[in-house]
């Protein structure tokens, strides 16, 4: 299987060199709830070192889909550390409750971590399942 990523593999593929031959898009992502806003410009994700990849690279915020289902960029937020069970998240502007789209660096971990991944079509509804066997 090749995969790419929202990280390492985005900042140095030879598709940067010449941007209109084409770009490679990552092939995972991990939504993670917010469970707390506890101090402003600080809200910890439910998802942490058990489930996102970390060893080249934090996860990288992509959007954030609200309790009424909209879409927002978190363009300019960033994940500053991981523990075990949470990803703190700073730089957004977000609620409890809501979903958090995360972009991994380098997805070999994440096969390492996730022995079942679901395949998703376009509106989200699992369509497959990928079996990993790393």
């Amino acid at each position: 299987m090749i995969s790419h990523d929202d990280g390492t593999y985005r900042e140095t593929t030879p598709f940067n060199r010449v941007p209109e031959e084409g770009s490679l898009t990552a092939a995972l992502e991990v939504w993670a709830q917010v469970l707390s806003t506890p101090e402003p410009d600080l809200a910890i994700l439910g998802a942490g070192k058990r489930d996102l990849p970390f060893d080249v690279g934090l996860p990288v915020p992509i959007a954030v889909r609200g309790v009424d289902g909209a879409h927002r960029s978190l363009a300019g937020a960033r994940i500053e550390r991981l523990n075990d069970q949470h990803a703190y998240l700073h730089g957004a502007e977000v609620a409890p409750g809501e979903l958090v789209h995360l972009g991994i660096s380098h997805p070999c971990t994440a096969f390492d971590k996730w022995r079942v991944i679901p395949v998703v079509d376009d509106d989200y509804r699992i369509v497959d399942l990928l079996h990993t066997y790393f």
